[in-house]
């Protein structure tokens, strides 16, 4: 009785749509060709269509071929050519060392490859070598021309199209544009993401995919510099784990902003600055002076309620390092720090402050494009040779140090802003006050203190205004 050879039929097709052209189709006709040439059967067909052999990523259908070699049930595997099945020299000796143990022949369109033999597989390697060298110089290319394509401002990327602009990616949205600078004015005005994303959960404005804002998204689209009419571009090689928030701004768009630069540049200061307040995605903190309270003993004082009044409390539950001995009323509280500053606010020497620190601000707005400008003309240094790559990243860091510190500078500036669009008379402020919602009440505290240190009662009073020590901007 003839044995007849199994064979198992592996095509990959990836973006660039390599080898010759092929699509998965027309490797697997050809390859069905060869196999009957050959008098083999096809057990099965293994495609990983649209996934390259070189990025590295799982190709579900390549794992599976293997293990069925391992299993016993492939005589023979039979792709178009050799960098069909691999650009990795590593993934080409896993297939070497599966022929010397189960004896699995290698066969291709444009020719057979013998790994029983030393000659053969060192054919074998000589062509994995030289399809992963293909592979990494078209890597390098197609970097370039991303690079090139950045820095003439030309549209790029695919998926929905983004929020502002038709499908074309360059014409813009009336409606969808108003909600964009209605939203960047919202964060200028320091009203927290949680706070905008539930107002557009509660009119139905959802992203083009069609879901609902969460504050990752909003904080993603409000930090694109496309909304300003600008293109940016980060290299992977820059990347730390995953694509930054925002990337390096190289170039004005093809296409219309919706925001001027300069509110671009402000809203995305004040969105990566460290020391904004966080908290879980999509929830509103209910309590006014979360985060502004610290106890004497150092601890900051939570909300809570006891016998369904509203305190804030030095919490001493497990975890926690404080005293648990401070509590003060909510209301009482709220009332009197809100008075605090409404009247500090109505002074001739806070308003001397604002503007002392705008200045600052502006200097530091500046002091951005500076940095930006330096690390643009850095990498177009080191892209035509002039400077070695240990130079690159040595000036590089020192540039990115100092514009984090820039852009700190600029956020803290953009948080008091928010007082420049409230402070007016007593009786003006106190009615500004009453239209706000928390977070924006919040964005006007933020922006005036630094904290309020919260001392013990005196035992004597029912109300103790004294205790409160506030610590104020600089």
């Amino acid at each position: 009785m003839v044995y007849v050879m199994r064979a198992a039929i592996y095509c990959r097709i990836s973006q660039d749509r390599a080898g010759a052209g092929l699509g998965v189709a027309r490797q697997e006709e050809d390859c069905r060709v060869l196999c009957e040439r050959k008098g083999w059967i096809v057990v099965e067909v293994y495609p990983d269509n649209d996934v390259s052999a070189y990025s590295g990523a799982p190709r579900p259908a390549w794992s599976r071929l293997l293990a069925d070699v391992r299993d016993g049930n492939v005589d023979a595997i039979v792709g178009w050519h050799v960098d069909r099945l691999t650009r990795s020299p590593r993934e080409l000796e896993d297939v070497i060392d599966l022929a010397d143990k189960f004896g699995v022949e290698l066969a291709t369109v444009t020719g057979d490859v013998d790994l029983s033999t030393p000659t053969g597989r060192l054919v074998a390697r000589m062509l994995g070598a030289a399809a992963r060298h293909e592979a990494e110089h078209k890597a390098e290319r197609q970097k370039r021309q991303r690079r090139q394509s950045a820095e003439a401002g030309k549209v790029a990327g695919g998926g929905h199209r983004p929020f502002g602009y038709e499908a074309d990616r360059v014409t813009i949205i009336p409606d969808e544009a108003e909600i964009i600078r209605e939203c960047v004015r919202r964060v200028l005005a320091m009203e927290s993401l949680a706070s905008i994303v539930r107002d557009l959960t509660e009119r139905g404005i959802t992203t083009t995919a069609g879901n609902s804002f969460k504050v990752t998204s909003l904080r993603q689209l409000l930090c694109r510099a496309r909304i300003s009419g600008r293109r940016e571009h980060t290299p992977r090689s820059n990347w730390e784990t995953t694509r930054p928030i925002i990337g390096d701004i190289v170039a004005d768009a093809v296409w219309p902003g919706i925001i001027n630069p300069e509110e671009s540049d402000r809203v995305r200061a004040i969105l990566t600055d460290p020391d904004r307040l966080t908290r879980q995605p999509g929830r509103v903190n209910s309590y006014l002076l979360t985060g502004l309270l610290i106890c004497h003993c150092n601890a900051r004082l939570v909300g809570r309620p006891r016998s369904g009044v509203p305190r804030y409390v030095c919490s001493n539950a497990p975890g926690y390092d404080s005293c648990g001995k401070t509590a003060t009323n909510t209301k009482r509280t709220d009332d009197y720090i809100r008075d605090l500053v409404i009247v500090a606010l109505d002074s001739p020497e806070f308003i001397a402050l604002l503007r002392s620190q705008q200045a600052l601000g502006s200097e530091a707005s500046d002091a951005i494009k500076d940095d930006e400008q330096e690390l643009e003309d850095l990498a177009r240094d080191w892209a035509h040779k002039k400077i070695t790559r240990r130079e690159w990243m040595a000036v590089r860091v020192i540039i990115e140090q100092r514009l984090e510190r820039n852009r700190a500078a600029e956020a803290r500036e953009s948080r008091r802003n928010v007082l420049r669009g409230f402070i007016g008379t007593l009786e003006e402020m106190y009615a500004r006050w009453e239209r706000m919602n928390v977070s924006q009440r919040r964005a006007v505290l933020n922006a005036a203190l630094i904290s309020v240190k919260v001392n013990p009662a005196d035992p004597k009073k029912r109300w103790d205004p004294d205790r409160f020590v506030p610590e104020w901007i600089a």
